[in-house]
């Protein structure tokens, strides 16, 4: 009988947060660390009156751009160089969020702070790699993630924090912050190598955006 009733209470709290999940669209752009975007759907399982995990999966577009100039003498003839490599990654995300509910404004409307880890897998991904040498330009289409490609890893993770305003238990504005552990970008010259060794945060994710989304 005592396990019955434990297993009863299980099943009516199962019931009851399953009931109250409320599911989101979200869309929008993102700095990583040039300009992409971001589109994805959420879940809300509430387990307080202030606290929820909030699962998510996102379709996430990062773009990395890197320019590098220089002139050099070879022969008693001055040159000049540049190199500019601009790379697309898409990346399917996965983060699983504590949501702490900071401020209601009323019964419909809430102010929210969300914090969890995130793993995230790149799908695919173009770049094109230009060098200009005394204004002859070269253009080279390479995979992402291939040997010549800027991502030198598929697999991330890391850190996602948001924060999130709801309207009428309808319309979500928020801005969010992911920050890697994981070294993804290697520079493809000597100078960039050294301040990557330097400044570890080029080496790893950061992006920043804005989130617009609708719950139902």
């Amino acid at each position: 009988m005592k396990n019955l009733c434990i297993a009863l209470l299980i099943m009516m709290a199962t019931t009851n947060a399953y009931s109250q999940t409320r599911f989101s669209v979200e869309a929008g752009p993102q700095y990583s660390p040039n300009l992409s975007w971001r589109i994805g759907l959420n879940s809300e399982i509430p387990i307080s009156n202030r606290l929820s995990v909030v699962p998510g999966l996102y379709w996430s577009n990062r773009h990395r751009i890197t320019k590098e100039s220089f002139s050099y003498t070879d022969e008693n003839e001055s040159y000049n160089k540049s190199n500019e490599s601009s790379f697309h990654a898409n990346y399917i995300t996965l983060p699983v969020r504590l949501g702490i509910r900071i401020g209601r404004l009323n019964s419909i409307n809430k102010l929210q702070i969300l914090v969890g880890p995130y793993i995230a897998y790149g799908t695919n991904g173009k770049g094109t790699v230009t060098n200009i040498k005394n204004g002859i330009e070269t253009a080279t289409k390479y995979d992402s993630f291939g040997d010549n490609g800027m991502y030198k890893s598929r697999w991330d993770y890391g850190l996602d924090s948001e924060i999130q305003y709801t309207y009428k238990n309808r319309i979500k504005l928020g801005a969010y912050v992911e920050s890697g552990f994981k070294k993804l970008y290697e520079s493809d010259n000597d100078f960039g190598k050294v301040i990557d060794e330097l400044f570890k945060v080029n080496t790893i994710n950061v992006t920043a955006g804005i989130v617009v989304g609708y719950q139902f």
